[in-house]
């Protein structure tokens, strides 16, 4: 994925993936491709929700320590 995107970009981007998906009728390489990018994209997701919980408990845990 290029540049960098934010995860409610992401989301957007999966939501667009799956409604193409789900209404056309696309060719076998058209399709692999869209679930190509979607695998990407459920992947970058995953880890931006992953780095968000890691930064609340080591915030969570500074302020315990406080």
């Amino acid at each position: 994925m290029g540049k960098e995107m934010t995860y409610e970009q992401a989301m957007r981007r999966l939501e667009e993936l799956a409604s193409q998906m789900e209404r056309s009728e696309i060719g076998i390489d058209e399709m692999a491709d869209r679930l190509r990018q979607a695998q990407e994209l459920m992947k970058y997701c995953h880890e931006k929700l992953y780095e968000a919980e890691k930064n609340c408990n080591s915030l969570l845990n500074v302020e315990e320590k406080a």
